[in-house]
């Protein structure tokens, strides 16, 4: 890649976000970051603030990003939020704020970019979860709303299978993010302090995966440990047995 390759990453003021747009600024890419929160950070050469959930708001980022000529090389949708709620006590106000983002803002840049477009080819990469393979307590909304969207990548790669443009999915693991403590509970608040610790994969791990998974000719992606991509072959061959371990394990 030249100096003069440009990268979008939305959700970049922290995370898998901040971590790919650090990654390719060292390899000389142009760095395009996006986030709700208005502080700029230090990986990024420009810098939008935009709350991706709202209709309006993701047209504008759209303009922003377009608005010297510059086409992006690699736009990587990562932006999201996670909801950590019983079916029972999800409400319907905080379900839709979870699809808002984690799925219909994906879905309508993509529309955006394919609308401005004009002949140049988009590479798109859309930030799903190992969270959409299985159900798990507690994260019912979070995990349709990343299943959703991994389908709908599915589908769309379909349709772009013999044209100039190109979508890969990627699926991560548990990652060393502070998703957790932004994830929404069922009072709609984000969980803070209450959040569980995890371990995982570290952000630079996981960026310079990804930067790999842009090179590979394959759609999609699970990065995770052996025994998790081991674990979900069970999941797809033997459900009750894998849901009886993991009962077990939690």
């Amino acid at each position: 890649m030249t100096s003069a390759s440009r990268i979008w990453v939305t959700g970049a003021s922290e995370g898998i976000g901040l971590g790919l747009i650090t990654h390719y600024r060292r390899l000389g890419w142009q760095t395009v970051g996006s986030s709700r929160r208005p502080d700029k950070p230090e990986a990024a050469d420009q810098w939008i603030q935009a709350d991706l959930s709202i209709a309006t708001e993701r047209q504008r980022a759209i303009d922003q990003v377009l608005h010297d000529g510059k086409w992006p090389d690699l736009v990587v949708l990562n932006a999201g939020i996670g909801h950590w709620a019983s079916v029972e006590d999800s409400k319907t106000i905080d379900s839709e704020r979870i699809f808002a983002l984690n799925y219909w803002a994906v879905v309508d840049l993509s529309r955006l970019l394919m609308q401005k477009a004009n002949g140049r080819p988009i590479h798109a990469v859309v930030m799903s979860s190992i969270a959409a393979r299985f159900g798990q307590k507690n994260l019912a909304t979070y995990s349709a709303s990343k299943a959703a969207l991994a389908l709908w990548a599915e589908s769309l790669n379909q349709e772009w299978r013999d044209g100039p443009h190109r979508i890969q999915l990627i699926m991560p693991g548990v990652v060393q993010t502070d998703i957790m403590r932004h994830s929404i509970g069922k009072d709609g608040l984000p969980l803070g302090n209450q959040a569980k610790e995890h371990g995982g994969w570290s952000v630079e791990r996981t960026a310079a995966k990804i930067e790999a998974a842009t090179r590979s000719p394959q759609f999609s992606h699970i990065l995770a440990s052996p025994s998790t991509r081991l674990a979900l072959v069970l999941h797809d061959l033997w459900p009750s047995l894998f849901y009886l371990l993991l009962r077990r394990k939690l």
